[in-house]
């Protein structure tokens, strides 16, 4: 009888091990932290810079390398603009027609681009619609009850999507991987989210072919997968008590957590280039805080850090060339100005 009790103690261990191991808990980290940045003085060096309301933007979405020209999404409406790599000049724009029909946007998320096609992701209409670079819809086609967040496209054209989290309701996990006709191809990992603040998802995704990085906003870790499967989940830097970040408004009987005037933001942009991982930190209120983190793709461990004239806003690492593009909020009106680094 004792060993029978002996041999269901442990099954049950098992069981309750494997059950963690598949629904490991979201915010499971393994945590660093430094005294004090490791900066590097002197290497990275101002090529030029060009004010965006010089190309008429002024409110924007990330920034899209692509072989010849760099693609921005205006804020402010559905024009996606094409600007030249050297000069940063516009080149070419067109414009979604705005709307709730076939071949129209009522609000552009996130998008992605390569050089086959642009990929849009409408968090309204829960759509996703591919158009070539000259503005002519490929094809679009429902996400269903998933509400489309992020967007990072594959070598293979395939579509890794971050999907929006509400009280841990998702089947399947926030992330989940495409086909071009919008068919899953496969799902990721599931993890906890239960007691999860609701913007604790919040944050960016960017692919190189079937490796994902997540970066938290407001929760300061990287995450790497590969075909679904996390490799790792590493703190940034800046190991803040994220509990500041929230508080909880009562009203009458009702309790809800928005984001507290004191948030703390762990980041801002990031960006996979040649090993490394590059993160915009953000403190809030510290307009000295100008930094970029360099991280090592493999492992997520700290490497050094750049900083900047301003406060990067946005960051693109060049592919074929040792410089970084970055967006920075000049002065007291916080007026966009791209800025080209060698470093």
């Amino acid at each position: 009888m004792k060993k029978a009790f002996l041999v269901l103690l442990v099954l049950g261990q098992f069981i309750s091990c494997q059950s963690r191991k598949e629904q490991s808990h979201f915010l499971d980290t393994k945590v660093q932290h430094m005294e004090q940045r490791n900066l590097v003085s002197g290497e990275l060096n101002l090529e030029f810079e060009k004010d965006l309301d010089d190309v008429d933007i002024f409110n924007y979405k990330n920034i899209v390398e692509l072989d010849s020209s760099f693609l921005l999404a205006k804020k402010e409406s559905s024009e996606l603009v094409f600007l030249d790599k050297t000069t940063l000049n516009l080149n070419k724009s067109f414009r979604i027609k705005e709307g709730r029909g076939p071949k129209e946007v009522e609000y552009i998320m996130a998008f992605d681009a390569n050089e086959d096609m642009i990929v849009v992701a409408d968090n309204k209409l829960l759509k996703i619609l591919q158009f070539d670079h000259d503005g002519n819809l490929i094809r679009e086609f429902k996400t269903k009850e998933k509400i489309p967040h992020r967007l990072s496209l594959s070598s293979d054209n395939s579509m890794h999507i971050m999907n929006e989290v509400f009280f841990d309701d998702l089947k399947d996990g926030f992330l989940e991987n495409i086909t071009i006709l919008g068919d899953k191809n496969y799902t990721y990992a599931k993890e906890n989210l239960k007691d999860l603040h609701p913007f604790g998802t919040e944050g960016n995704i960017k692919s190189v072919k079937d490796t994902v990085y997540y970066l938290g906003a407001y929760e300061p870790f990287i995450k790497k997968y590969l075909n679904g499967e996390q490799i790792y989940s590493r703190s940034t830097l800046d190991n803040y008590d994220t509990s500041v970040n929230y508080i909880t408004v009562i009203s009458n009987d009702s309790r809800s957590t928005s984001l507290s005037p004191a948030a703390i933001f762990s980041s801002r942009d990031f960006d996979v280039k040649k090993g490394s991982i590059f993160v915009i930190p953000y403190s809030n209120g510290d307009n000295d805080f100008s930094f970029i983190d360099v991280y090592a793709s493999k492992d997520g461990s700290y490497i050094k850090s750049f900083r900047t004239i301003d406060v990067p806003d946005k960051i693109n690492v060049y592919e074929e060339e040792r410089s970084i593009l970055t967006i920075e909020k000049v002065g007291d009106l916080e007026k966009p100005v791209f800025r080209k680094y060698s470093y």
